[in-house]
């Protein structure tokens, strides 16, 4: 049996916002949280707390990109969206994080 490496995911959130202009996003704020990053990027509010996101996660240098070879096990991500809320039931703020997906990786192979 011969595995084939997966394909490396070329979308991006810079890629995105090329393919979907602010002009197209909807301007008003969701009252619900997105599932999925493509009902996020329709919004205007939340491409931007993803924004922030990605521009911490370089300032802090979480990670990095490297050049994809064929032996790389490539760790997949996740958005995950939440709306915080006041007591009053008010929004406070939207909030987003991007997730690895570590439960992809090996000890002693991935990391050590």
């Amino acid at each position: 049996m011969v595995l084939q490496p997966r394909q490396p995911k070329t979308a991006n959130l810079v890629a995105s916002a090329a393919a979907n202009p602010t002009s197209t996003r909807v301007l008003h704020s969701p009252s619900s949280e997105p599932l999925a990053f493509s009902d996020a990027d329709r919004y205007a509010v939340w491409h931007n707390v993803m924004c922030d996101e990605i521009a911490a996660l370089r300032s802090n240098r979480t990670w990095s990109l490297v050049p994809f070879h064929p032996s790389m096990n490539v760790v997949g991500s996740r958005w995950v969206y939440q709306i915080k809320r006041r007591v009053d039931g008010s929004i406070e703020r939207y909030k987003t994080r991007l997730v690895a997906k570590g439960f992809t990786q090996q000890e002693g192979i991935d990391y050590s």
